[in-house]
């Protein structure tokens, strides 16, 4: 089959399909204008498509557009083992569904999409799980994609398992992050300068830059805590409790506790990898 007669197949079974970038640092990234919004059943525009691209990989959006959420399994990093988040989870034996396998040695886990909003989320769950639902879209088989459905569980062999109730996470209260001593004793001035200069950012922040501040300043203090400039206790209930301080300008979509916590720890870890450069004086 012809890479369009395969998304043409998607397509018959109902599956809007979109092509994505096959090499490179954009490698999965629409080639369309609009992303997945672009994605389509109309085989005309489908073939037209993988004629212009043909080695463009196959994606499709998740939640209703095709009547599922994916369960994404990364195991890339040893450290991030999305497999090992499960074990942590009680949840290592996952109901027969149908999987693919990915092209870097991870699953997507496919489930029935369900009828109560469920959104997509990054690491929330658990290191190296990613939930993928309205508002998302997956790579879909194809050869030479390095995806593979299951060969035992798989649309054909298995029908769609409801999803679990473990992928919404518990619902928490910004009160439930944790606190900054106040006031913070024992630093140098540097440090405590440090701290509460990213901390007021975060809480001023204006509502078009409150995500960019909030990863900037997790990120520069974390760089600061690499280089033991100051405590990465201190400055991270610091970062948490400024991100849990931060107005909900938009009511309709308040910022959820478990989305500050995860962007936080997630600037402030990748501000710690990357150490700042400390000039010491040099007496003669």
């Amino acid at each position: 089959m012809s890479p369009a007669d395969i998304a043409i197949s998607y397509a018959e079974r109902g599956w809007p399909v979109f092509p994505c970038r096959w090499d490179g640092p954009a490698r999965k990234r629409p080639l369309t204008r609009n992303g997945f919004h672009d994605a389509t059943t109309d085989p005309a525009t489908l073939t037209r498509w993988w004629r212009q691209w043909p080695l463009a990989l196959m994606a499709a959006p998740t939640g209703p557009a095709i009547g599922a959420v994916v369960l994404d399994i990364d195991t890339k990093d040893d450290r991030a083992n999305g497999w090992d988040s499960l074990e942590d989870l009680g949840h290592s034996i996952l109901p027969d569904s149908p999987v693919v396998h990915t092209a870097s040695g991870g699953c997507h886990w496919y489930f029935a999409n369900p009828e109560r909003e469920l959104k997509c989320s990054t690491g929330v769950l658990g290191a190296g799980l990613d939930v993928r639902a309205a508002g998302g879209y997956v790579i879909l088989p194809s050869p030479g994609s390095g995806y593979e459905w299951d060969p035992l569980v798989n649309f054909e062999t298995v029908p769609l398992e409801t999803a679990p109730d473990w992928l919404w996470p518990p619902k928490l209260s910004r009160a439930c992050l944790p606190k900054a001593p106040v006031p913070v004793l024992g630093l140098s001035p540097y440090g405590t300068a440090t701290i509460e200069g990213a901390c007021k950012a975060i809480v001023s922040a204006p509502q078009s830059e409150q995500e960019r501040t909030l990863n900037a300043e997790c990120f520069s203090v974390g760089t600061a805590a690499g280089a033991g400039l100051v405590p990465s206790g201190i400055a991270l209930r610091a970062l948490l409790n400024a991100g849990a301080a931060m107005s909900d300008y938009d009511a309709s979509r308040p910022w959820r506790p478990e989305e500050i916590d995860f962007k936080v720890r997630r600037a402030f870890a990748a501000g710690e990898a990357h150490p700042r450069e400390v000039r010491r004086a040099v007496y003669r």
